[in-house]
């Protein structure tokens, strides 16, 4: 049905992630994981591991190119994460502020006259 949908309106996204897209807005319209679908997700983030091993597999196919060019692969994979943590330092720091502040002002009696 993503696929169609995407045919039809002319994105060139993957399938997939206008699926993940959809499933993440309802989820926050529904304000939470139904029992369903928590059920049924928690035995697969258990053996989360196992899905990595494809793409570990694929590697043998790129030896060439990682041979080629190691240094590239090494700067683009240490960049990459470091720009990674430091995006989700920056967002949990925000959140986190933003966590206390709430908590804060739960704490103080309501203002008189105003």
């Amino acid at each position: 049905m993503a696929q169609y949908l995407l045919f039809q309106v002319q994105i060139h996204v993957p399938p997939a992630l206008l699926g993940i897209a959809v499933l993440f807005c309802a989820l926050l319209w529904m304000k939470g994981v139904p029992k369903a679908i928590a059920n049924a997700a928690n035995p697969l983030l258990a053996h989360m591991s196992l899905f990595f091993i494809p793409a570990i597999v694929a590697i043998v196919n790129f030896l060439d190119l990682i041979a080629a060019f190691p240094l590239a692969l090494f700067f683009s994979i240490v960049v990459s994460t470091l720009v990674s943590l430091a995006i989700t330092a920056w967002i949990s720091q925000k959140l986190m502020h933003k966590l206390n502040n709430t908590d804060v002002n739960r704490d103080k009696p309501p203002r008189e006259g105003g």
